[in-house]
């Protein structure tokens, strides 16, 4: 039963990873970039960078989250009614995630491919790792995500805060986001061609789709219990 539940955060972790992730931002269009002008390895190496800096993130999510929940009562407020407030905060900011992806227009993704164009000629390989780590521990955003992230996890009981439980989470997303990083550095860089706005742009919405999909399960899971 132990074994189940730890491999439980494992999984939890890996499925935070691809969240993270996937969805189409600078750190990906970076990565289409690199994988189409200079193959598959400095397009891995930005997505790796990626994944340590929101492995980063993920560790102060989960070390500040089971310290809140091994707290009575923080500042006269009882930990129940705390835990349920950032539970409802969860599912503002994920159903939010959902709709600004869903609403996302191709013209934003012009913008985002010239600034990566300018990344691109500045950093080269074997700086691309360090390029994808600043692109992303930059990004503050990822701090709410995170936060958000965890406390789904928690929530659910899927990561609980022992610590062979927290460290399981925190590799499963190293393995999730360094899978994604990997399946599309590999495929965008066999296309041998540019890779459609339209299609990117689809992609970014159906991670809309899912993030509100997502949100709505939370909610249902929340008023029900």
């Amino acid at each position: 039963m132990e074994n189940l539940h730890l491999f439980r955060s494992f999984l939890a972790g890996i499925v935070c990873g691809l969240v993270v992730s996937v969805p189409v931002g600078p750190v990906n269009l970076t990565v289409i970039n690199q994988a189409l002008r200079r193959g598959f390895g400095a397009a891995l190496l930005i997505g790796l960078g990626a994944v340590c800096a929101d492995s980063i993130y993920a560790s102060l999510a989960l070390w500040g989250h089971s310290s809140i929940l091994q707290t009575p009562r923080i500042y006269g407020v009882p930990r129940t009614n705390i835990v349920l407030g950032v539970r409802i905060a969860a599912v503002v900011v994920i159903a939010g995630l959902g709709i600004r992806h869903l609403l996302f227009k191709a013209e934003r993704l012009d913008a985002s491919e010239a600034a990566a164009n300018k990344l691109d000629d500045r950093w080269h390989h074997p700086r691309s790792f360090f390029l994808g780590f600043a692109l992303t521990i930059t990004n503050f955003m990822l701090v709410v995500v995170w936060a958000t992230l965890i406390t789904v996890a928690f929530a659910h009981e899927w990561v609980t805060p022992r610590l062979a439980s927290r460290i399981l989470c925190i590799t499963g997303v190293l393995v999730g986001g360094s899978t994604w990083f990997c399946l599309m550095s590999f495929f965008v860089s066999r296309a041998h061609r540019r890779v459609k706005s339209e299609t990117l742009t689809r992609l970014v919405r159906s991670c809309g789709v899912l993030f509100l999909c997502f949100a709505g399960l939370l909610a249902y899971k929340l008023f029900r219990g």
